[in-house]
């Protein structure tokens, strides 16, 4: 159930790469806290880069991003702003469409890194939230294995495991089961379902229909760099208002 309290407040975001690469073109967006945001477009129409800028895995071009209400504008490099960013970055967690676990570090190992080393947490306190999550995503058993021997949906369910041992307030997903086969998609979605249904703020770039229709608050579709319509899932799946929309959706459905 969402709060009507923004999470995060982005507010004229454009990238540019190059000289004429204009990726994102005046970007706005609210998520309020406990709202599901799903973020839907074609190849190449900015949706990742959004994601990524939000903590400044891409450093915006121009805006201003806004987390839990720490405020970072684009530019400049002094320390009070590299802190905030910092904080934003503990403050979202990011599951990639790679797994990106360490593979030298059992699924275990993988979860207590963040806590330990960037909060400074105890590794006995690390060690028991890390079984707790382990439970949550149903991976106890596979604990003490490494990425190499864990399927593709496991290494996920580990991977946002590892997000939330960091404690978040919001989650990015960013096509989190496009490496996925078909058969292990749905043990990622179900874990996605569950942290939206126990009130995690959530933007997900994702072409899991049914996630979107099913768990989203609200759909957003982007065309080159720009939002083209947003509203509920019913509206945009079943009454979309623009041909583009439409397109896009004829592709997709």
């Amino acid at each position: 159930m969402e709060d009507l309290t923004p999470m995060v407040k982005i507010t004229n975001i454009h990238k540019v790469y190059g000289k004429n690469l204009h990726v994102l073109r005046g970007i706005d967006l609210n998520v309020n806290k406990g709202e599901t945001v799903v973020i839907l477009g074609a190849s190449g129409s900015g949706k990742s880069t959004l994601l990524r800028c939000i903590n400044f895995l891409e450093e915006p071009t121009a805006g201003t991003v806004e987390v839990d209400n720490i405020v970072v504008t684009a530019g400049g490099t002094d320390k009070l702003r590299e802190n905030r960013i910092l904080d934003i970055r503990k403050r979202t967690g990011m599951c990639f469409q790679a797994f990106n676990l360490f593979p030298h570090m059992t699924a275990l190992e993988n979860i207590i890194e963040g806590p330990t080393t960037v909060l400074g947490q105890e590794k006995k306190h690390a060690v028991q939230y890390a079984k707790e999550l382990l439970e949550w995503v149903g991976l106890t058993e596979k604990r003490d294995e490494y990425p190499s021997c864990l399927s593709g949906g496991q290494q996920q369910r580990v991977a946002i495991a590892r997000s939330l041992a960091m404690k978040p307030t919001v989650m990015l997903f960013d096509e989190p089961t496009s490496a996925l086969d078909p058969e292990l998609v749905g043990e990622v979605v179900e874990v996605m379902e569950r942290l939206a249904k126990e009130g995690m703020t959530i933007i997900a770039v994702t072409h899991e229909l049914h996630f979107a229709r099913d768990v989203a608050d609200r759909v957003l579709i982007m065309d080159q760099g720009n939002w083209i319509e947003e509203g509920p899932p019913g509206k945009i799946f079943n009454n979309p208002e623009k041909e583009r929309t439409r397109q896009f959706l004829a592709h997709i459905l």
